[in-house]
């Protein structure tokens, strides 16, 4: 008997040592590896950490993922702010738990709340956006941080723009996609701005319901943002994610032009590829210093070298006078038939009065082209442009030069006819030159004339077969006797075109837009424009009921991805309305209202020519 006692004594034991230590192991396991303040979590210990933290946020992610390593530091980040803790799995070793919750792509974040779940997490993938989504649902008395983007209104709005020197506007629509990714990296942007003590400031706009403010700003699509600097708006040309708008408006708020105290400054600043500004000043307390300085704020864009100086040095280096400002060509680009630089110095010069001048001196006579300088050099028309293989970096500069020098010894001859003449890389410009039917023309050498009347003309492989001087040579006195033949990018013109909106492409637009004997309305489209998709029915109505009480009235539209419109038709967005009446088609009237019917009809009736002729028909 008492060895039976012992024995069973013995079994209990035995059996409450492997109790504890199956509960020692259970408690082992829950110590899991940390990464950067980040959960690990495998297949064997996910119910367990789920067991013991109900509430939870858990990233699916691929080691090799983009964004997943985009999202990487922010996640860690946030992670060390909530109050509850955050989690990842590798998908690509534990696929098992990838199974098991369906994750189908990279990265896949999944929120559990009191043991409830999986809800798919849809907020920023910012450490802001992640910390704001998870406490909104875990602390019933969370509050967001105050917005550093301010929302202004007609109420604010110039109180905000003359209290602070520098800033940036969104103006938005609440339902637009665009601005609904734009607002977590603008108000990321923002933060980011004055935690770096920046005295840039973001707002924004409601531009559906602020509709002054909107139409005072130009605003014709969404979402338009706005640079304001003392008052003066210019147009926004950087990037929409937090960390490019930083940098962005950081520039912007340096000087335009770089002041330059001593002559080897002057000399280091010089750019060898592009024109160099210089404004002497002998005090920079003057009206001639405002105006340059204002010049060079409206084209920080456009110029990157512009700087102003008072060190006599230079003055007498350059023979300037006070107030003079000398715009210097790149060296790299200089020939024997133009001067080095050009001085501009008349007194109560205004900003306006020195953007021409900058802007009709801006290039040499035979520069390069790019895609970066094309839209601020080389706007000028009629612009003769050859594209060969033109580099000029060392290795192939002479080549290139080469090449230049034949295109200069026609291009001097032309310069009493304004014509401008550019080389370009044809490389650079492959899609352009296939759009002109250039792309495999077995030319050595491409040449396209553009137009003063918004046309271009390419030179033809059939008719010229020669050397690029003798080619250019015989193809200039084409287009000077108006033989050449201009190139039109069209869709095939629609065979049966019996619908209330007529069908526009490049072909026919000048049969159908430029009819003397009708007023008509186009509408200019991209197939893939959601705008355009809800407008269409709407369009199409409007088309029908005027059919039959405006019979001098057309409406028309034009895709206008594959098809080229004479230059007064600007379109910049979609979709974009003109209205051109007879006797005005060279000066189309764009629409700026809401895509609403009647506003339509009214605009037509206001500048209709043929058509809306009695106040009754409206």
């Amino acid at each position: 008997m008492i060895f039976d006692r012992r024995f069973f004594a013995l079994v209990i034991l035995i059996c409450i040592a492997v109790i504890r230590a199956k509960e020692t192991s259970s408690d082992d396991e829950l110590n899991y590896e940390m990464d950067e303040g980040v959960v690990v979590l495998t297949d064997k210990n996910f119910d367990a950490f789920l067991k013991k933290n109900p509430s939870t946020l858990v990233k699916f992610y691929a080691p090799w993922c983009g964004h997943c390593k985009h999202l990487a530091p922010e996640y860690e980040k946030a992670s060390t702010k909530v109050s509850i803790p955050l989690a990842k799995v590798d998908a690509t070793v534990e696929t098992e738990l990838g199974k098991r919750f369906e994750i189908q792509g990279y990265p896949t974040l999944k929120f559990w709340k009191d043991g409830q779940g999986p809800s798919d997490y849809d907020g920023g993938r910012d450490e802001a956006g992640i910390i704001e989504w998870v406490e909104s649902r875990v602390d019933p008395n969370y509050k967001p941080p105050p917005e550093e983007v301010v929302t202004l209104t007609t109420e604010n709005f110039d109180d905000f723009i003359t209290n602070n020197e520098l800033v940036l506007v969104e103006f938005y629509a609440p339902w637009c996609g665009h601005c609904k990714k734009l607002a977590p990296e603008f108000e990321k942007a923002a933060q980011k701005l004055k935690a770096q003590g920046s005295k840039v400031r973001l707002g924004k706009v409601d531009a559906t319901i602020e509709k002054d403010l909107g139409t005072k700003y130009g605003v014709s699509g969404y979402p338009t943002m706005k640079v304001i600097r003392n008052a003066r708006r210019f147009d926004y040309n950087g990037p929409r994610e937090a960390a490019g708008i930083v940098k962005y408006m950081t520039e912007q708020s340096k000087p335009a032009a770089t002041k330059l105290t001593k002559l080897k400054d002057i000399e280091r600043f010089m750019s060898k590829d592009d024109v160099t500004i210089i404004g002497f000043f002998a005090t920079e307390d003057s009206s001639a210093f405002e105006a340059f300085s204002d010049s060079a704020e409206m084209l920080r864009e456009e110029f990157k070298t512009m700087g102003h100086t008072s060190d006599p040095a230079a003055f007498k280096k350059w023979d300037a006078k006070p107030n003079d400002i000398i715009i210097f060509y790149p060296s790299l680009f200089h020939s024997k038939f133009e001067p080095k630089s050009r001085t501009y110095n008349k007194a109560a010069a205004t900003s306006e009065d020195l953007l021409a001048f900058f802007r009709e001196h801006s290039a040499p006579l035979v520069g390069k082209m790019t895609k970066k300088n094309a839209a601020t050099r080389y706007t000028k028309k009629p612009l003769v442009v050859v594209y060969y293989n033109a580099d000029f970096s060392v290795q192939y500069r002479e080549g290139s030069e080469y090449w230049r020098q034949k295109v200069l010894n026609i291009a001097q001859r032309y310069q009493k006819d304004k014509y401008r003449f550019a080389v370009a890389d044809e490389e650079e410009f492959a899609k352009e030159l296939t759009e002109l039917g250039l792309g495999d023309s077995g030319l050595e050498h491409n040449v396209v004339v553009f137009g003063y009347d918004g046309k271009k003309y390419p030179m033809s492989a059939d008719d010229f077969d020669g050397e690029l001087d003798e080619n250019l040579e015989a193809f200039m006195k084409q287009i000077s006797s108006g033989k050449a033949k201009a190139h039109v990018k069209s869709a095939p013109a629609p065979k049966d075109d019996k619908g209330p909106v007529k069908t526009v492409v490049g072909s026919n637009f000048d049969k159908i837009v430029n009819d003397e004997s009708k007023d008509v309305l186009i509408e200019f489209y991209a197939p893939w424009c959601g705008h355009c998709k809800s407008f269409e029915p709407k369009y199409k109505d409007l088309a029908q009921a005027l059919k039959k009480t405006q019979p001098n009235v057309v409406l028309a539209k034009m895709d206008a991805t594959i098809n080229d419109a004479p230059s007064q038709f600007g379109v910049e967005g979609f979709p974009t309305i003109y209205f051109a009446p007879s006797g005005k088609k060279g000066e189309p009237i764009k629409y700026s209202g809401n895509r609403d019917l009647e506003d339509l009809k009214k605009f037509m009736a206001k500048h209709g020519v043929k058509s809306f002729q009695k106040k009754d028909e409206l």
